[in-house]
């Protein structure tokens, strides 16, 4: 009987961990909550989409799709004449990209290389993305201080929540 009860144990166990480690992939797909960029003290420099940002990260497959935009873009309707004004207020709050990628789970980071992009000059390009879990939350962005503002150098964070 206790030879029973230890194989259960460590059944339970071995199923708890797996459970665990599973949740704490980039596998799937993720919503994100906030976008920010950040000083290096830790302290938030701006927020890129607003405070309102929409999008999700979706890595499957070894392919990837990145896709945000402000949630305080105005809305236009369908009679709406499309203008200059129009179009760079929209391209200044949306991006998207997607490609095949590589995931390194175990140093935290991803690689892109971009086939679509909201941007024609982002095609082509290799995206390197850095990530990490924190209370279950995706931590996902650029590398330390590599966005420049002014005088100052950021990094961008941004933080997801897993859907599925």
């Amino acid at each position: 009987m206790k030879r029973i009860i230890a194989t259960i144990a460590l059944v339970i166990a071995t199923w708890a961990t797996s459970a665990s480690l599973s949740a704490e992939t980039l596998k799937g797909r993720w919503k994100l909550i906030s976008a920010e960029d950040v000083r290096a003290d830790g302290s938030v420099a701006r927020y890129p989409w607003g405070r309102h940002p929409v999008g999700s990260i979706v890595v499957e497959g070894g392919a990837c799709m990145v896709q945000i935009m402000s949630g305080d873009t105005p809305a236009f309707t369908a009679t709406t004449p499309v203008n200059e004004q129009m179009k760079a207020s929209l391209l200044s709050s949306y991006i998207a990209y997607s490609g095949p990628c590589t995931v390194n789970e175990a140093e935290g980071n991803l690689s892109l290389k971009v086939e679509g992009a909201w941007r024609p000059d982002y095609v082509g390009t290799d995206q390197k993305r850095y990530f990490h879990f924190e209370n279950g939350k995706l931590i996902f962005g650029t590398a330390p201080n590599s966005i420049r503002m002014g005088t100052e150098t950021l990094t961008r964070r941004l933080t997801l929540e897993r859907v599925q």
